[in-house]
């Protein structure tokens, strides 16, 4: 979950991790540590139609989460880092 402080423009103040509550560090807008945003619109035939589910994972919370999937996520290495 995304905290925000509105100032003269909406600034990201803090991100509380959504598995565990614990707050990420954000520094000038920017989080201080790995963290995996989710933002999922749900589509027709999905029970959950129009609904927009979105959470904040720390890196440990991710890593206990796809533990558990039966097939790992894949994974490639990035070019540059931004």
């Amino acid at each position: 979950m995304q905290e925000y402080k509105m100032k003269e423009t909406k600034a990201l103040e803090r991100i509380v991790c959504n598995g565990c509550g614990r707050i990420i560090a954000v520094k000038h807008g920017m989080p201080m540590e790995g963290v995996l945003r989710v933002r999922q619109v749900w589509q027709y035939m999905s029970g959950k139609d129009g609904q927009i589910d979105s959470f904040d994972l720390c890196e440990e919370c991710y890593d206990r989460m796809t533990k558990q999937f039966q097939i790992p996520p894949a994974t490639t290495d990035a070019v540059e880092l931004l």
